[in-house]
């Protein structure tokens, strides 16, 4: 199981990075989570994306879903796909589905034709080719979910999402191979009283209660990239900073140090 890092930015537009966006694969299974504005055109650098196996978003804030409306141009526009992608929605978001389809067409049926759209049960699992999802809970501003994503040789990866600090989190992700984390904040004083976001030490406090073997920060400003890199490794290098376009092959077992990006590689180019 490999994880590419297609965007990590957040909800303002960054230079350098799509928004929220993670690629993960094993064997034959593409599984997009999350899919923001910029991601797929990122993405179709490395892979067709209409040849992914699912997608599955955490929350429906634009940042994470909005760039639904581009890969949906990359199917035919009139007459129902052979093969419609799944996409799986928050609970509400077919409805919203729905409503975005009236503001960028004229065709009611523009999703249905090449999606087959559904809302996830938050208390079911989910099977996608190889690969199965557990979604947990967050702490937002709107309801919204993590996903934790194991592979048949029981490897976890586990996607926080948007989050504030939380228990339901760390538990969730105790142990995992992978703690893919945000940290949007530079202060905890800049979030709302009731917590929906992290700075990047609530961000490895989170990591080192879960006991992970290795933590990615994601959803951050782009001008913060080098105070949260130094930070990751003043913190002692539990933690790396994520950046577009990376890969973390958990397959290889590689260390987690950040100073130098060694669990990390150029992304595979896959037909």
């Amino acid at each position: 199981m490999r994880l590419t890092v297609v965007g990590c930015g957040t909800a303002q537009p960054q230079p350098d990075t799509p928004a929220s966006g993670l690629l993960v694969e094993s064997g034959d299974t593409r599984l997009l989570l999350d899919c923001g504005q910029g991601v797929i055109a990122r993405l179709s650098r490395r892979i067709d994306p209409r040849h992914l196996s699912a997608v599955v978003v955490g929350h429906l804030h634009a940042d994470h879903y909005v760039d639904l409306v581009g890969l949906r141009y990359l199917f035919p526009w009139a007459g129902r796909s052979p093969r419609r992608l799944p996409v799986h929605l928050p609970p509400g978001g077919q409805v919203r589905m729905t409503e975005l389809a009236s503001a960028v067409s004229e065709r009611p049926a523009f999703f249905d034709d090449a999606f087959a759209v559904a809302d996830f049960d938050p208390a079911a699992k989910l099977a996608v080719g190889e690969l199965r999802v557990r979604f947990i809970r967050g702490q937002h501003y709107v309801p919204a979910w993590g996903v934790e994503v194991t592979d048949p040789a029981g490897r976890r990866i586990v996607y926080a999402g948007d989050t504030g600090p939380n228990a339901l989190t760390v538990e969730a992700a105790r142990r995992a191979d992978l703690f893919v984390c945000e940290a949007t904040l530079d202060c905890a004083d800049d979030d709302d009283e009731v917590r929906g976001h992290l700075t990047i030490d609530e961000a490895i406090d989170m990591a080192e209660a879960a006991q992970v073997e290795r933590a990615l920060i994601v959803h951050y400003p782009s001008a913060r990239r080098s105070l949260i890199r130094r930070r990751c490794v003043d913190r002692g290098g539990l933690a790396a900073v994520a950046l577009p376009d990376m890969v973390v092959d958990l397959s290889e077992g590689m260390p987690t140090c950040p100073g130098d990006q060694s669990p990390l590689r150029a992304p595979v180019e896959v037909g």
